[in-house]
């Protein structure tokens, strides 16, 4: 098992540099600069800039101070945000963009997988189609859509909750809905399919024709093995969840990475575009290690297939 993890986290680190070199070199081959949008600038503060910042050296010099910096923690200085660092700006942002994240996948599974397994068990019956036509609602509305209409009922209408920006559980409830409704629907879906075909399984059979109760083979029989493709797309989703966050961060103003993250891009802020690419990708290979981690406790029979590989 720690030989598996080891080498996870080899191709890894391997994917990462690949995916920092092909943003720096992309970056750069860009036309334009992060002070050439500014057209007002004189052309000797330009040049000033450009040399403070070193983007005049020989790309290759550029790419290894980068990781100079990289190896130390220092994600470098932001060229937009004046006297701030890149770390800085994903220390402050990254903590609410987490917590909103965070409560919005744990909604997502705390209901999605109830959601579907109670599809499963009601297959062709009432349950199952209203719950069938609600995800796919949730799947095909965008969360931008759906943080609207919440807004205009629970807040300019009902006036229930705050309209925007980020505090108490006032200020969550609405963004959290808005971002959990999609991943909601995928896990539901997910969850009622991989159900209905475990308990079409013989195992399952053999394990009613024993005469187990309903709840031993739901829970202890069907439900673990069911849950392995929810948790094949649970790393991936979350990473998915805070970085969809993007949109519904400026929707409801909320303090976290998303609104720098978007700037950064039409300012062409070299080192927090950089930045946040590192720190997305970091996350989302973390979760999907943690992932190949959890396979063996839902399936024994993932860790023999491993160690046979290996």
């Amino acid at each position: 098992m720690l030989e598996f993890v080891v080498k996870r986290i080899l191709n890894g680190l391997m994917v990462l540099w690949l995916i920092i070199t092909l943003t720096f070199m992309l970056l750069r081959l860009m036309p334009g600069g992060p002070f050439t949008m500014d057209r007002k600038l004189p052309p000797a503060i330009l040049k000033n800039l450009e040399t403070k910042y070193k983007l005049n050296d020989p790309l290759i010099v550029q790419y290894c101070d980068y990781f100079k910096g990289l190896f130390r923690g220092d994600l470098g200085p932001s060229f937009k945000y004046e006297d701030r660092t890149v770390n800085s700006i994903i220390a402050d942002g990254a903590p609410v963009s987490f917590q909103l994240g965070i409560k919005s996948v744990l909604l997502s599974l705390l209901l999605g997988i109830p959601a579907g397994v109670i599809s499963a068990l009601k297959h062709g019956k009432w349950q199952d189609r209203i719950l069938s036509l609600v995800t796919v609602a949730g799947i095909a509305i965008p969360g931008f859509i759906v943080a609207s209409l919440l807004m205009i009922v629970l807040a300019l209408k009902l006036n229930l909750l705050p309209t925007a920006m980020w505090g108490g559980w006032k200020y969550q409830v609405m963004p959290i809905l808005a971002l959990s409704l999609g991943p909601m629907a995928v896990i539901t879906r997910l969850t009622r399919t991989s159900m209905l075909d475990v308990l079409g399984q013989d195992y399952i059979k053999l394990a009613y024709a024993k005469g187990l109760s309903d709840y031993t083979v739901l829970w202890k029989h069907a439900l673990p093995n069911s849950l392995i493709p929810v948790v094949t797309i649970t790393g991936p989703l979350i990473a998915g969840i805070v970085t969809g966050s993007f949109v519904i961060e400026s929707i409801f103003a909320i303090p976290g990475v998303g609104k720098a993250f978007v700037t950064s891009i039409y300012n062409r802020d070299y080192t927090l575009i950089l930045g946040m690419t590192i720190f997305y990708s970091a996350l989302l290979i973390f979760l999907n290690i943690v992932v190949d981690i959890i396979y063996p406790l839902l399936d024994p029979r993932i860790t023999m297939l491993t160690k046979k590989e290996a």
